[in-house]
């Protein structure tokens, strides 16, 4: 396969699912003010969401609600939006129309019809649900399509890759930034009455819930939330199982070569084995400095994919 080829594969995955990520933690976020405690107001909502979105601002700047959702989903110059993703993505399927489906091309073409013609007034009064909504059953559409329609190969590969390690990097965002939240709503002070309600927050943003429920059958703490969305093997959206995917979509793609120190299959595989071995007490004291940390390496590692194979 060329390498621009599986360049344009592996950021079309990671747009979609970039995309998904983003119009949940704007849905569940912004709509948690309507049943949180009073000391989450909405400044406070919309200060995270622009975290989340990378949006520079002011600490004492005034916040304006429809500013900063209009920034979050329709800004195109801001290259963290959703409406600057979809574009990306659908002109990376547009290149490489060739290798994909036609069915897959159409589900992608739709999703960026429905961002060009979306009212941005009905978005701003009322429609911020039903966007949302209409996002993630878009990317849902487009994934199912992947899997349904593509032969599994380094076509199918390549897109996944993108899809799992995007998936591992905004697991890891969102966690870092929703611990953020809680150190600032709580003052550093420990058991406080909002924290076990923002890991409720953190989980239903990763549509975790009700998994983390049935697994634990208790409510969420700091560490029943941070094991299950950075360690458990068996839930798709945990950074461990991500990047045990990711792992095994690299052994598939380079089944001749032998794996020796310091090449990509080796720090992927060291890196999978730590996330899927690491216990809670072992970061406990540290979990922010533990995700950055995860998060640099997850830049590594997309560094070193593009290096071997999407370098044009």
């Amino acid at each position: 396969m060329l390498a621009r080829v599986a360049n344009c594969l592996y950021w079309m995955g990671r747009y979609v699912e970039r995309t998904e990520h983003l119009a949940r933690y704007l849905n569940v976020q912004y709509f948690s003010t309507l049943d949180a405690p009073m000391s989450q107001n909405k400044d406070f909502v919309l200060r995270s969401i622009m975290n989340m979105a990378g949006i520079q601002y002011e600490l004492d700047e005034p916040i304006i609600e429809e500013d900063v959702l209009v920034k979050v989903a329709f800004d195109t110059e801001n290259s963290a939006s959703i409406i600057a993703a979809v574009n990306a993505g659908r002109e990376n399927a547009r290149s490489i129309r060739s290798v994909i489906s036609s069915e897959l091309w159409e589900s992608i073409n739709k999703y960026y019809l429905f961002m060009q013609n979306y009212p941005i007034d009905v978005f701003k009064t009322q429609g911020l649900y039903d966007f949302c909504m209409q996002v993630i059953q878009h990317c849902a559409i487009i994934k199912s399509t992947v899997n349904s329609t593509l032969i599994h190969d380094d076509v199918y590969s390549c897109i996944m890759l993108g899809i799992h390690l995007e998936r591992a990097n905004q697991v890891t965002r969102i966690l870092s930034n929703k611990l953020y939240d809680i150190e600032f709503l709580t003052l550093g002070e420990e058991n406080h009455p909002i924290e076990n309600y923002q890991y409720t927050i953190t989980l239903k943003v990763l549509q975790a819930f009700d998994m983390s429920h049935r697994y634990y059958k208790a409510p969420p703490t700091r560490q029943s939330t941070c094991e299950f969305l950075i360690g458990n093997k068996y839930f798709t959206r945990s950074i461990g199982y991500n990047m045990e995917q990711v792992k095994e979509i690299l052994k598939s793609l380079s089944q001749k070569k032998i794996v020796v120190q310091d090449s990509l299959e080796f720090k992927i595989g060291k890196l999978a084995n730590y996330f899927k071995y690491v216990e809670y007490h072992e970061i406990a004291d540290d979990l922010q400095g533990f995700l950055h940390r995860a998060l640099d390496e997850i830049y590594k590692l997309h560094t070193l994919l593009e290096k071997e194979y999407m370098q044009i």
